[in-house]
C-alpha cells in the first residue's frame, strides 16, 4: 500500500504547475467605424478589450451587449463604461469588458460616445430642470385659500419629480461614483410640512409663512439639484448599434487522459487489506464549458479507458476485464491544478474461473493523471 501512495504524490507534484492570470483578447472599434473587431467574428469564451481611436474631446465611452435583437425587449447582458482620466488627452481609449460571449453566436451592441459638460452648459441645465420642476409643483397645487394642498400625497409628488429630472438627464451620464438619481426626503419632509400650513385667510402672517414655506422649498431643491448634477458631467455625442454581430466558431473538446490508479479488491484498511495498481489511460469529456459552467462542473471530466495491465490479487489470481481483454474503468475527474486530475471511478473486473467460465465484478479506484486536450470540429 506504501507502494500506492508513493506513486500518487510523486506524481502529484512533478505534474505542479504554475497558476495563470486572466488574459483579455483585443477587439478594435474605432469612433469612424460602423463595425467592429474589423468586422471579423468576436471572440468567444474570453474576456475582451475593446479600444481603439476616438476624438479627443470624447470623454466618456460606454459598451452594451444585448442579445441578437434584444435592446427594445430587456436590459443589456453587460455593460462597460470607460472614462477618460483627467489630464488624458490621447485620441485612444481601451476598455475591459468582463463578458465571455458564447460561440456561434448573435449579438447587438450598442456604443455611446459622451463630451463632458462645460461650467456654462451645466448652469443653464440646472436652471432648466429647476424651472420645469417648479412648474409642475405648481400645477400640482390646489386653489385654496388657507394653506397649501397638493393634488397628490407629497410621497407621489416626489416619484413624479424623479421621473421628469430621469427624462430631463436621460443624455447624460454622471461619474459612476455618484449616488442614485432620486431627490432625498427631506423634499418630501418639506411638502408635507406645507400641507399643515393652516391659517386665516386674511391673514398677513398666513402669506408671509406660505411665502417663507415655498422659498425654503425652492432652496432645497436648488441644493439637490447642486447634488444630483455634479460639476463633472458628461453629455451624449454619438452613439452606434450594430446589429447581428456573429461571434467565432469553437470546436468541441475531448481529453486523452493518462495516469496511474489503484484498485480495491477486497477487505478492510485495518487488516487484509487487498488492492492492486496500474496505469491507465482513455477519453475525458467536460461536465461543463469552463468559460459559463460553475467551477464544479468546468472542473469535472466524466472519463472512460482502459488499465493498461491486468490486476493481480493477494491469492495470485489475475483479474482482466471483458471485451478487450484488460480492465475497464468509468470515473470522474476533478481538477486540482491545470493538468492534475483526480479519478474516482469503478472498474469492471474479469476473473477465469475453474470451469472455463468467467465472471464478472466491479471493483471502485482512485488515482492521478494528466490531460491533454483535443479539438474535434463537428461541421460537415
Amino acid at each position: 500500500m506504501l507502494r500506492f501512495y508513493q506513486l500518487l504524490c510523486a506524481l502529484f507534484f512533478l505534474c505542479l504547475p504554475a497558476f495563470s492570470q486572466a488574459q483579455y483578447t483585443e477587439v478594435s472599434l474605432d469612433f469612424e467605424s460602423a463595425y467592429i473587431g474589423e468586422n471579423n467574428p468576436l471572440p468567444a469564451e474570453t474576456n475582451l478589450l475593446v479600444g481603439g481611436a476616438i476624438p479627443a474631446y470624447i470623454d466618456r465611452v460606454t459598451i452594451s451587449l444585448y442579445h441578437h435583437r434584444g435592446r427594445d425587449q430587456r436590459d443589456p447582458l453587460h455593460q462597460a463604461v470607460w472614462q477618460r482620466p483627467l489630464e488624458n488627452k490621447d485620441a485612444s481609449y481601451s476598455l475591459p469588458v468582463n463578458y465571455k460571449l458564447r460561440p456561434s453566436t448573435e449579438y447587438d451592441i450598442e456604443v455611446l460616445y459622451f463630451k463632458s459638460v462645460s461650467k456654462r452648459e451645466r448652469e443653464a441645465l440646472l436652471k432648466r430642470v429647476n424651472r420645469r420642476l417648479r412648474l409642475y409643483l405648481d400645477s400640482q397645487r390646489k386653489p385654496n385659500g388657507r394653506g397649501v394642498n397638493w393634488n397628490q400625497k407629497p410621497k407621489r409628488l416626489v416619484q413624479e419629480m424623479n421621473a421628469l429630472l430621469k427624462a430631463d438627464l436621460q443624455t447624460y451620464r454622471r461619474p459612476r461614483s455618484t449616488t442614485e438619481l432620486a431627490f432625498s426626503d427631506l423634499i418630501q419632509f418639506q411638502l408635507e410640512k406645507m400641507e399643515q400650513l393652516k391659517t386665516s385667510r386674511d391673514s398677513s402672517a398666513a402669506a408671509t409663512a406660505i411665502r417663507q414655506a415655498y422659498t425654503n422649498l425652492a432652496g432645497l431643491m436648488e441644493g439637490e439639484l447642486e447634488r444630483l448634477i455634479p460639476s463633472r458631467l458628461y453629455e451624449l455625442a454619438d452613439s452606434r448599434y450594430l446589429e447581428d454581430c456573429p461571434t467565432e466558431e469553437k470546436q468541441g473538446v475531448v481529453s486523452v487522459s493518462a495516469g496511474y490508479g489503484g484498485v480495491y479488491l477486497s477487505g478492510e484498511l485495518s487488516e487484509n487489506f487487498d488492492y492492486d495498481t496500474a496505469p491507465f489511460a482513455g477519453l475525458s469529456f467536460p461536465l461543463g464549458n469552463s468559460a459559463f459552467a460553475p467551477r464544479f462542473f468546468s472542473n469535472t471530466y466524466l472519463g472512460f479507458g482502459l488499465f493498461l495491465n491486468d490486476f493481480e490479487d493477494s491469492k495470485g489470481n489475475t483479474l482482466s476485464g471483458p471485451i478487450v481483454g484488460r480492465p475497464i474503468y468509468a470515473s470522474l475527474d476533478y481538477k486540482l491544478f491545470q493538468f492534475v486530475y483526480l479519478n474516482l471511478g469503478a472498474t469492471l473486473l474479469e476473473e477465469e474461473q475453474l470451469d472455463n467460465s468467467s465472471e464478472l465484478f466491479v471493483r471502485p479506484f482512485i488515482g492521478l493523471s494528466a490531460k491533454v486536450n483535443l479539438s474535434l470540429s463537428f461541421k460537415r
